[in-house]
């Protein structure tokens, strides 16, 4: 018969073992979801530029029209500052004011869907974590309550699994008579 020293040695080494797997797994699981995060943040970054870009695109486009606009008046032999030309001009500015108010809705939208992305990340990584330590506690419960047990005629985690209770519920004492 093998020694129960050396069978609860092997055993203890075994869940050694598992610790520094399931440590190595969060570990990796971290990095992966460090980079992922970093991956957001960019994606959050480049989607500001990209409103930015467009903003200024719709300002130089704004800044053309009113260019032509002018010239057009001048043309026409119409002052800048009269009615027609305000009207032009308040109606362009009107218009780029309006589709700006859309380009930043649109921007906090993505932004707010990015941000959304990288709190899952989050939880998706915490769940992880908490899922791998998890099973090792399983795994460490399953091996010291049935083999370590069993090992001294314990009949393993059964033997914890309830009370010594009797049927009429004296718990083993017995009654004191007066």
């Amino acid at each position: 018969m093998i020694p129960i020293a050396f069978m609860l040695a092997l055993q203890a080494g075994g869940m050694v073992v598992d610790y520094l797997g399931k440590s190595e797994q969060i570990r990796l699981g971290k990095m992966g979801a460090k980079l992922e995060q970093e991956g957001i943040e960019s994606n959050i970054q480049t989607s500001r530029l990209e409103a930015e870009q467009s903003s200024l695109e719709a300002m130089k486009q704004l800044r053309q029209n009113l260019g032509s606009q002018a010239a057009m008046m001048a043309a026409r032999g119409i002052r800048s500052g009269s009615g027609n030309a305000v009207l032009f001009a308040n109606e362009s500015v009107g218009n780029f004011n309006a589709n700006e108010r859309i380009r930043n809705i649109n921007q906090k939208g993505r932004e707010a869907g990015l941000k959304a992305g990288k709190l899952l990340s989050t939880l998706h990584q915490k769940t992880f974590e908490n899922n791998t330590w998890n099973e090792f506690r399983k795994s460490i419960v399953d091996k010291v309550g049935t083999s370590t047990f069993d090992a001294f005629g314990g009949g393993g985690a059964s033997s914890f699994s309830g009370s010594k209770a009797t049927s009429s519920g004296s718990y083993g004492l017995t009654k004191v008579r007066s």
